[in-house]
């Protein structure tokens, strides 16, 4: 089952569920127009060619999905035609809906909409040869092309609701729910935005982590909320600050992460004071920074793994973050020590994310 998708799989079944209907009417031959045997004939050896044709391509391109798929309509078509009682080839010709909706399930809207419109032709186009009335016409063409339309609608609408409930998903398995700046799976999965701007060009890996400087008295004095809603401020103060394209995480309970592309030492200093101080204006507590910038064309960083690079450069600047702590808090401590091979044994805080 693995070998098909979903809507190649309802084709197929749709193209199987087909070939015992169109046996029972030929092994019935008052149940054809007289001398119509012929065309039936030839509907179920397409049907047949088509069923073969499913099964050994098992995912269906749209091109492929359109060329068999028309071939049905025109089929069921041919079939409602040649059947004798009209009951059953209105019956019959109900089926085109099937196509348009499986259409809907994973085609795009050109494809959708140009079935459904072949659809309604076919279905009016019938109804009229058969219909003895105006009122027939206007009845049995009214009810098949509503039977067209609303299952197409209500699949396609079905699909649209599904496709947003999926981006949501995906974007909470990488947001924190709190702030909605990244989590850590966020900062590790999306890296690779900064990475490829920082590759081959001039511009330094910079990455900083910031911590909130006696955070826990703020919870014990105010209360959880209280801490929660500054978090909040810093995080939008943050990414009010950043350059375009850098990307800004929450990685612990109150530590936040900034990577992004910079010129060198002194911007990514320059950046990390903008920061810091942007936040103790707008809210009521004061950051501690650690930074560090390296050469992404470093060989030894070319070598490794994007978690590895990444507890790398963690490792390096939370150790300027505790100097910084250390040193009176409020502050910005980088790292100006040579680039250290990251090494297997440096993947700590990204183990279980890549």
């Amino acid at each position: 089952m693995r070998h098909f998708d979903q809507r190649t799989l309802a084709v197929l079944g749709a193209e199987v569920g087909a070939v015992p209907l169109l046996v029972l009417g030929l092994v019935s031959p008052s149940f054809i127009v007289p001398g119509r045997s012929w065309a039936l004939l030839v509907i179920g050896v397409y049907t047949l060619i088509s069923v073969a044709i499913t099964a050994a391509v098992g995912r269906l391109s749209d091109g492929q999905f359109v060329i068999l798929s028309f071939g049905g309509m025109l089929g069921i078509a041919g079939s409602a035609l040649v059947i004798d009682d009209n009951g059953s080839a209105h019956a019959v010709l109900v089926l085109l809906a099937v196509i348009p909706a499986l259409a809907a399930m994973d085609s795009s809207v050109s494809v959708i909409v140009g079935f459904v419109t072949t659809a309604s032709i076919l279905a009016a186009t019938v109804v009229a040869i058969r219909a003895a009335t105006p009122t027939a016409l206007l009845v049995g063409g009214g009810a098949v092309i509503m039977a067209i339309l609303i299952p197409t609608y209500m699949v396609w609408t079905l699909r649209q609701r599904l496709l947003v409930l999926v981006e949501q998903q995906s974007r909470l398995s990488i947001t924190d729910p709190l702030t909605e700046a990244l989590n850590r799976r966020g900062l590790l999965t999306q890296s690779h935005i900064v990475l490829n701007s920082c590759a081959g060009s001039d511009l330094m890996i910079g990455f900083l982590v910031a911590d909130v400087d006696h955070f826990k008295k703020i919870n014990d004095r105010h209360g959880h909320s209280a801490g929660d809603a500054i978090l909040v401020q810093i995080a939008a103060t943050l990414h009010a600050c950043v350059p375009p394209g850098s990307l800004v995480a929450r990685t612990g309970g109150e530590e936040f992460v900034i990577l992004t592309a910079i010129a060198g030492n002194h911007e990514m200093y320059s950046l990390a004071e903008r920061l810091r101080t942007r936040v103790a204006a707008a809210t009521e507590v004061t950051l501690s920074m650690g930074a560090v910038c390296i050469d992404p064309d470093h060989a030894t960083l070319r070598a490794v793994s994007t978690q590895a690079l990444l507890d790398h450069l963690f490792r390096r600047a939370d150790r300027c973050l505790y100097t910084a702590k250390r040193e009176g808090r409020n502050r910005v401590q980088l790292d100006h020590g040579p680039v250290v091979e990251p090494t297997p044994a440096h993947v700590e805080r990204f183990a279980s994310y890549e």
